[in-house]
């Protein structure tokens, strides 16, 4: 399983890693990560210069906050009608963005744990109790590595990637892994 701060570097269309953030940080320090060097979140689809990503932009001068602008899905617009919500996950601003849908199993006092590391993916609300969606950069494997170090080895993750109708699971057991599988290759073969 990756963690939650793994980072793959991409140099003349090779791609490296996955590294953790301390890793890349002493790259920078040996002179081998420049702030226009291209990294990405392990499983994402996005590459960005390391200085424009907040976990390595004051490494290199930038001011980390200056790229806090994302939009808040699902929050109330300050100044609009109260039943207004913001919803900008379709907007041209997130074209590189996918749609998931998020089902855990997990006990209610985990919500907390889960919700800060499913928000910190991007724009995204609980739709229900244990379930949740999130419009991001990554893949469903990226999001599935990005949760799971939140998750205890029973609680179970579902993931669907609504915009390129993939999927992604960890923690159930062996048979209704195998039946997961069979549903979901017979679905990507059929189509």
């Amino acid at each position: 399983m990756l963690a939650a701060d793994n980072w793959c570097l991409k140099v003349d269309d090779k791609v490296y890693g996955p590294y953790t953030a301390d890793q890349l940080k002493k790259f920078a320090g040996e002179g081998r990560l420049a702030g226009w060097s291209l990294v990405s979140p392990a499983g994402a689809n996005r590459w960005r210069e390391a200085q424009e990503e907040k976990t390595f932009a004051a490494m290199f001068g930038k001011d980390p906050a200056a790229n806090q602008d994302k939009p808040k899905f699902g929050k109330r617009a300050g100044s609009e009608d109260e039943t207004t919500l913001v919803a900008t996950a379709n907007s041209d601003q997130h074209k590189g963005q996918s749609n998931f849908i998020l089902i855990f199993d997990v006990v209610s006092a985990a919500a907390t744990r889960v919700e800060a590391a499913i928000l910190s993916l991007g724009p995204g609300f609980r739709i229900a109790d244990n379930v949740w969606t999130v419009a991001c950069e990554q893949t469903a494997i990226g999001v599935r590595n990005a949760i799971a170090p939140y998750l205890l080895p029973r609680e179970s993750l579902f993931i669907v990637d609504a915009t390129r109708g993939r999927s992604s699971w960890q923690n159930y057991p062996p048979e209704v892994h195998a039946k997961l599988t069979a549903a979901w290759v017979k679905t990507k073969k059929a189509s």
